[in-house]
């Protein structure tokens, strides 16, 4: 891994910061590193954003690379070295469930009282919002003030105006109660509002930053689409929830010729569904023309032919990466995924024939209703698969999540995931496919915090004190479980007596 410099280092190896100060000072947190952060697209965006007006400024903190083992490292803002009590305002982007206890530990490291109820009136308000904000946002209510939901573009402007005299946190709250798209814990309790949708001149988001030190050290993010219009029932960006987004071409084009891009060696297009956006080709053809690497987050088996393998071999690509999703052809179809065997051996005698190294595949496993002989039929196909071209199969268990139609589904028992991956693994093993997986322990904590409510928050808060070990968060849960049954699918439940949305359809 590579080593990442301090702050000063960081800031003088980045292109793209911003670095002026205004009369009203935002500090934007990654709970995660800076690594992790360079290769959030959305946090560039509100970056952004959050500079547009002169009178106010918005600096950057990541969580630092020794935070998780030296209870000494202190946060400060990546730009200016400042604390973050010292900010008007503390925003945090979120983008999964274990970045959740992060965020009270880099208040507390930043001389803010982790908890809400232990905050005075003249504390810097915070707010957060990110990718988290799409599925269950109750584990946040006892550290934040606010929190934008789904896609904060739109809301940015009224949020601004709310901070810009530097109100206290009562202010703040009353300013934003009864603003779409934001929810207020203290005032709104669990009943969750409907998220935001952008729209319109808000995409293609477009990036801020580059970094040598963040993960995609030599690609500068773009967006080519938001949104997806597949109907996937185990995915929270669905198109019922987040319906796909076509910017013209020529708009996604425009942006290559900024500083950032024409720089940058590759352009990464960014996506929920980057292969379904129709200008994808002639896209990829600029970006090759231009003498620039490709990269693409996301690609449907059925959707390659080998003009499209052909641009991205010409880009740089080196391993053909898709998803299945499930496990067999019954499960695909049953979880709406619209892919058969012959999409994937048709992949892999494209990555073969264009000299790539190989095809990766995505399966998750312990889906509804998923039995032996649909792993048995991965395990054959994938043997299949593997006769065409070199395999890696990367395996991860299935966490219900709502917002979608399998929201109330079960998860499977660590134990059973576990010997799973197992068979999987040695089976594969012996016919040289490589075979990653996530490990079921903590697939079952991310399961309790998409489920889970407010004290599924502070169990995780208070795993993370106790030092985030797997028996750490074993402790932290049962605590909860012990006197209140029901908190492992708190957030179904008070969806269901708010009549949120729809469980069961996600139309």
């Amino acid at each position: 891994m590579r080593t990442i410099p301090d702050r000063v280092g960081l800031m003088r190896d980045e292109t793209g910061t911003l670095t002026r100060r205004g009369r009203t000072e935002l500090l934007l947190c990654y709970p995660n590193s800076y690594r992790v952060a360079g290769a959030s697209l959305g946090l560039q965006v509100m970056y952004r954003l959050l500079n547009a007006r002169d009178a106010i400024s918005c600096q950057r903190a990541v969580l630092p690379e020794d935070a998780l083992s030296d209870p000494n490292a202190k946060i400060r803002s990546l730009e200016h070295g400042m604390a973050p009590d010292q900010f008007d305002a503390i925003l945090f982007s979120i983008a999964y469930e274990l970045d959740i206890p992060h965020l009270p530990m880099m208040l507390e490291r930043g001389g803010v009282p982790p908890l809400r109820a232990d905050r005075d009136a003249d504390a810097p308000p915070v707010i957060a919002g990110g990718p988290l904000t799409q599925s269950n946002v109750l584990p946040l209510a006892p550290f934040v003030d606010a929190v934008v939901l789904g896609e904060a573009e739109s809301v940015v402007p009224t949020l601004l105006d709310a901070l810009q005299d530097r109100p206290d946190r009562a202010t703040l709250v009353a300013r934003l109660d009864g603003v779409p798209g934001i929810w207020l814990p203290e005032r709104h309790g669990d009943a969750v509002p409907d998220v935001l949708v952008a729209r319109g001149e808000h995409i293609p988001a477009v990036g801020q930053w580059r970094s040598p030190h963040a993960e995609f050290a030599d690609m500068a993010l773009l967006e080519s689409s938001r949104g997806c219009p597949r109907y996937c029932k185990f995915c929270v960006v669905r198109a019922p929830a987040s319906p796909m987004r076509s910017p013209d071409l020529e708009r996604v084009l425009a942006a290559l010729d900024l500083p950032l891009y024409a720089n940058a060696p590759r352009i990464g297009l960014v996506g929920a569904a980057v292969s379904d956006w129709p200008p994808l080709v002639d896209a990829l053809r600029a970006i090759v023309e231009r003498g620039k690497g490709v990269g693409v987050s996301s690609l449907r088996a059925d959707r390659l032919d080998e003009t499209l393998v052909g641009l991205l071999a010409a880009g740089g690509y080196r391993t053909l990466t898709v998803a299945s999703d499930a496990a067999s052809q019954r499960l695909r179809g049953k979880m709406m995924k619209g892919l058969r065997e012959r999409h994937f051996l048709a992949a892999a005698d494209l990555a073969r024939g264009f000299g790539l190294k190989g095809l990766k595949l995505y399966v998750i496993l312990g889906l509804p209703d998923e039995t032996e002989a649909d792993v048995d039929e991965l395990i054959d196909f994938c043997q299949r698969l593997r006769a065409k071209a070199p395999l890696t199969l990367t395996l991860s268990p299935f966490v219900p999540k709502l917002h979608t139609p399998l929201a109330e589904s079960p998860f499977e028992p660590i134990a059973s995931q576990q010997a799973k991956l197992e068979r999987v693994r040695r089976v594969l093993g012996k016919a040289r496919v490589e075979v990653r997986f996530d490990a079921p322990r903590w697939a079952w904590v991310e399961y309790r915090l998409s489920q889970g409510g407010a004290e599924s928050g502070l169990a995780a808060w208070r795993a993370l004190r106790d030092g985030g070990s797997w028996k750490d968060w074993q402790r932290a849960f049962a605590e909860i479980d012990a006197h209140d049954q029901g908190e492992e699918r708190a957030a179904v439940v008070a969806a269901q007596r708010h009549g949120l949305w729809a469980l069961a359809g996600a139309r």
